[in-house]
């Protein structure tokens, strides 16, 4: 595994960086919302060191490894905190650990509660998909929701995921097994 050197990408509207130590408290912050923790694999209940943990082992450790980007994204001119997003679980085209030409990984995101209904998540995940597929040479990237997850399902909608025609029961993060809805983006 090779580390991918950390990035940040503005697009219009939109600043995505690496997450940093100093966004803990923003990143505890929205993690409140009962519906980040109801429909993604962040803690419940989430608390102040779970976004320290976070912010300044978790994410960094995806760019150092190779295996995870992960982006906080911000208003490109106010710098406030808008959502997450990230490509995980990345795989060379061998199916190895760590990010390379011809491999594949997952998307995953979240949307702070006062910025949702604007099309944040849905414009940050394009070009996070983008930027997956020109700087890191990906295939494919995979996309999961958990069923009745409609925000998460219309996002990958509106980034154009093709998606599967029936769900799936994949392990929950929480444990035991839920049906999820599954789809891929190609370039």
């Amino acid at each position: 595994m090779s580390a991918l050197e950390p990035v940040e990408i503005t697009a219009g509207a939109l600043h995505l960086r690496p997450w940093r130590p100093d966004d803990a408290d923003a990143a505890f912050e929205a993690c409140q919302d009962p519906e980040i923790q109801r429909w993604t694999s962040v803690p419940s209940p989430y608390r102040r060191s779970d976004a320290v943990e976070f912010v300044s082992e978790r994410a960094p450790l995806g760019w150092s490894t190779g295996t995870s980007a992960t982006f906080a994204v911000v208003d490109a001119t106010s710098g406030g905190l808008l959502a997450s997003v990230g490509l995980q679980d990345l795989r060379d085209a061998a199916g190895l650990p760590g990010a390379g030409a011809g491999g594949d990984g997952e998307v995953g995101y979240w949307c702070a509660a006062p910025a949702r209904g604007r099309g944040v998540t849905t414009d940050a995940v394009r070009v996070l998909c983008r930027w997956g597929f020109g700087a890191l040479g990906l295939a494919v990237i995979r996309w999961q929701a958990l069923v009745g997850n409609e925000p998460s399902l219309a996002v990958a909608r509106g980034a154009g995921f093709r998606l599967d025609p029936e769900p799936r029961p994949l392990p929950h993060p929480r444990g035991g097994v839920a049906d999820y809805w599954t789809g891929t983006l190609t370039p």
